[in-house]
């Protein structure tokens, strides 16, 4: 008999904690009720830095998206080689221009 604990986890939902605030969810479910975030590497004067880029507005290369349903709203992650996020959070911003933004477990960027 497989112990489950020892089969690896490889998908999205197995492994990320997703909280999503009630003003983004209600501007996601608005706009498509998809919210597409991707780990984007960006260059910085001390190094390399990833970025999450988050949009309503499918990209190009959505199938590329991994895809988790929290019910209400689907989120859709692109690691590239960033890997995972233990916990990824999603809020919304902006006074003029309202948008969605995501949290690496916690921070604007992946520590």
């Amino acid at each position: 008999m497989i112990d489950p604990a020892t089969i690896p986890r490889t998908r999205y939902h197995a492994e990320v904690e997703v909280i999503i605030s009630e003003p983004a969810e209600v501007f996601i479910r608005d706009h498509g009720g998809t919210v597409f975030v991707r780990a984007h590497p960006h260059r910085c004067c001390t190094g390399s830095l990833t970025l999450l880029d988050t949009t309503t507005t499918p990209p190009p290369d959505s199938a590329d998206f991994e895809s988790f349903d929290t019910g209400e709203v689907g989120v859709r992650f692109h690691r590239g080689a960033s890997g995972l996020p233990g916990q990824l959070t999603i809020e919304l911003r902006g006074i003029r221009k309202r948008h969605p933004v995501a949290y690496w477990d916690g921070c604007a960027f992946k520590p």
